[in-house]
């Protein structure tokens, strides 16, 4: 458990915070790569949609990790 001030962070947010700032940034490297001046969506919109298919990801990731580790919990009682 990691402590930042007063908060304190387990595997499971730290590792959900770390997920997500990388589909983040892999979303945007992508957004830019797939702009091009013959493309009828804007960057904006091309940026838009993969930041949500980013939320997404991380969103499926952490319910996994939720559901991992309660079951992890769970055996070792």
């Amino acid at each position: 458990m990691i402590q930042i001030g007063r908060f304190k962070l387990g595997f499971a947010a730290l590792s959900v915070i770390v997920v997500f700032i990388a589909l983040s940034v892999f979303a945007i490297v992508a957004a830019f790569h797939q702009a091009s001046p013959e493309s009828p969506m804007p960057l904006s919109y091309i940026i838009m949609t993969n930041e949500g298919m980013a939320l997404l990801a991380t969103l499926v990731y952490g319910i996994f990790v939720h559901f991992a580790l309660a079951i992890i919990d769970r055996l070792r009682k």
